[in-house]
């Protein structure tokens, strides 16, 4: 393969991705930190790290790179499986809260779908996009 391939300018659907992704990043840090701060030391690394990996990818996107191509797919893959392990611990709290608490857990259990099809919004539908795009211009780069 030669060197101008693998340099070629990104498209205009790459740079938009790359540009949500820097976003999602940057919005994930301000929730994370400033509007919903946790005393846990835990918590706050996984917010840094995970918006860490989705600036990642988004600087992946931006980059006309073979690497950069890579870098943005284990990242986007990376927030998908972030986002079905979210999806698993939600359904498993619904279904605690509904099976010790019977009709009277019946409000955690809304509020637990609730936030997984908010999960689904905001943590899994960029990356899964994303993902599409990166399997459809696979031949491109």
């Amino acid at each position: 393969m030669s060197q101008s391939s693998s340099s070629s300018p990104r498209s205009s659907s790459a740079i938009v991705y790359g540009i949500v992704d820097l976003s999602l990043a940057a919005l994930y840090l301000y929730l994370f930190l400033v509007l919903l701060p946790s005393r846990s030391g835990a918590f706050t690394a996984s917010a840094v790290v995970f918006s860490g990996v989705v600036a990642l990818g988004g600087v992946g996107m931006l980059i006309p790179r073979r690497w950069g191509r890579r870098v943005a797919t284990i990242s986007a893959s990376l927030m998908l499986l972030t986002c079905l392990v979210l999806l698993g611990l939600l359904v498993a709290s619904a279904a605690y809260l509904h099976g010790i608490y019977g009709g009277v857990g019946q409000a955690g259990v809304v509020l637990a779908f609730i936030a997984a099809a908010l999960t689904v919004q905001f943590v899994g539908l960029a990356p899964a996009l994303q993902l599409g795009y990166l399997w459809r211009t696979r031949h491109d780069a």
